[in-house]
């Protein structure tokens, strides 16, 4: 897994590397330069004249420093001082030089007194103006610039993070909007918000060097997924195991209106492996459920909400895919919460009701997994600010309620009730519709039944939904994506997580 290291870790990275491989800072400033450019020129041609604008600190510095390897390239160079109260740092002051000995016409000073340079449509702008370490909102000839930066039709490019954004921290002001940014070492947790995905555009890591062995003994409780990491936790597949190696699955699901959401939901279940599957669902959608998937099995209940079933025949339960609100919905809900239960994911009207009903909060078994998506969270939570808010929100509930929280979005966040969060990276615009999210469901239940443990199949089943999507969207797009469309390529999904 990849560590998402803070913003005063990132430091402490900094200077132990430094101090312990051992290694100038000057010469970890030229390993940075070289890989943001090592980059570069892999999406932007020399023809694309380069204008990089740099702030007076270290990341003036690599600004520096990738200009003159650019240069190097032959690539046409521009270079932009913001001029600052503060002094020059050392490492800039000596790339700063370097760079002089190659060409002074190129370098020139901005300050209140200068016009900003016009800037082509054609060219690339890399914002090299403040990094990682910027702790205050921009005021000044810095908010001027970035402002009137943003406003140029021009390729923008950022080096580590955007000028203005802090790490780890609520942007607050004027923040440079990067198409792209490229970042060292580690991402920041900023990346993974919607709230800054204008300001980061597209972004990627590229080592810089730093000593990995000192990262991994950071305490650190944030981190993205990596495809290694679900290759590691799949289970492997024995000659003589049969379908109760793979547990039985129960899915509280549909109502009138609304048969497609648990439908789904057990198909999903069925195809990410569980061994048999049973649909709880009203006597009305009987018909439905056994004509679309064959290879569930099913239980009506009536208007009440009541029927027959031993509970403890199930491994893993799942409840809310279009189950409804109504009264014997939620009677159905608290009764099951009051019997022990199997592995468990709530998800929907599940959530809805739960939230209508706060006493419910304290039936949820420990170790149950929700899987909201904002609206249905905030019902729960309560309204934020914004997602720094709501991520640390999310963390609070995991930990009080002793449960995993799959928070739905464009980097689906997964919270554990021991406080450490993760991120998933698999995923597409494509999703953003209607049954999507009962197929997460779907598969979360298949996995638990599977025997998987919560976190795992937390883990494993949002990296999957996500895969199977982006499998799916080349055959479709992410205009016509449909939930079975995601169905469908689970398969691939898992063929791409363990070839054999």
């Amino acid at each position: 897994m990849i560590r998402i290291l803070s913003a005063e870790q990132i430091r402490e990275a900094d200077r132990y590397s430094i101090e312990h491989i051992p290694i100038r800072s000057l010469d970890l400033m030229e390993l940075a330069a070289m890989a943001f450019t090592q980059s570069f020129v892999q999406h932007y041609s020399a023809d694309q004249p380069v204008v990089i604008f740099c702030g007076n600190g270290n990341n003036g510095g690599d600004g520096l420093a990738i200009a003159r390897i650019l240069l190097k390239k032959n690539y046409s160079v521009s270079v932009f001082i913001l001029a600052g109260n503060k002094s020059y740092s050392e490492d800039f002051l000596a790339n700063k030089a370097w760079l002089e000995k190659i060409s002074t016409d190129i370098i020139n000073t901005i300050d209140e007194n200068v016009d900003f340079p016009a800037i082509p449509d054609h060219v690339v702008i890399v914002d090299a103006i403040f990094g990682s370490g910027l702790n205050r909102a921009l005021s000044g000839i810095a908010e001027k610039l970035i402002t009137y930066l943003n406003q140029q039709k021009a390729i923008r490019v950022s080096v580590d993070i955007p000028s203005g954004l802090f790490a780890d921290r609520v942007r607050e002001g004027v923040v440079f909007n990067a198409d792209h940014t490229i970042t060292f070492q580690q991402p920041k947790l900023a990346f993974f918000f919607p709230e800054n995905n204008d300001a980061v555009g597209k972004w990627e890591v590229v080592p810089i060097g730093l000593d990995q062995q000192f990262i991994q003994s950071l305490p650190v409780s944030h981190f993205l997924l990596e495809k290694s990491d679900l290759q590691s936790i799949l289970k492997p597949r024995r000659q003589f195991d049969h379908k109760g190696t793979f547990g039985h699955a129960l899915i509280h699901a549909g109502s009138h209106g609304k048969m497609g959401a648990a439908i789904l939901c057990a198909t999903a279940c069925i195809r990410c492996g569980a061994g048999l599957t049973t649909l709880h669902i009203p006597e009305a959608g009987i018909i439905a459920a056994n004509t679309a998937i064959p290879e569930a099995m099913t239980i009506a209940y009536d208007k009440k909400g009541k029927s027959e079933f031993n509970q403890g025949e199930f491994s893993s339960i799942a409840f809310g895919p279009g189950i409804g609100t109504n009264e014997s919905a939620s009677l159905l809900l608290l009764r099951l919460l009051k019997k022990s239960m199997a592995p468990a994911v709530f998800d929907a009207d599940a959530l809805n009701i739960i939230a209508a009903e706060k006493k419910s909060w304290q039936l949820i078994p420990k170790d149950s997994i929700i899987t909201p998506h904002l609206k249905e969270f905030e019902r729960l939570a309560g309204t934020t600010n914004n997602w720094l808010e709501r991520h640390r929100l999310q963390l609070t509930m995991s930990r009080t309620h002793g449960i995993y929280i799959v928070l739905k979005g464009a980097a689906t966040c997964i919270t554990t009730p021991d406080g450490l969060s993760f991120f998933n990276a698999t995923g597409n615009p494509g999703m953003a519709k209607g049954g999507s999210g009962d197929v997460l469901t779907g598969i979360i239940a298949g996995l638990l039944a599977q025997h998987y443990p919560p976190l795992n199949a937390c883990l494993l089943g949002v990296y999957l939904h996500g895969l199977a999507a982006d499998i799916a969207v080349k055959k479709q797009s992410v205009y016509s994506l449909l939930a079975s469309d995601i169905i469908a390529t689970i398969g691939d999904a898992y063929r791409e997580l363990n070839p054999v």
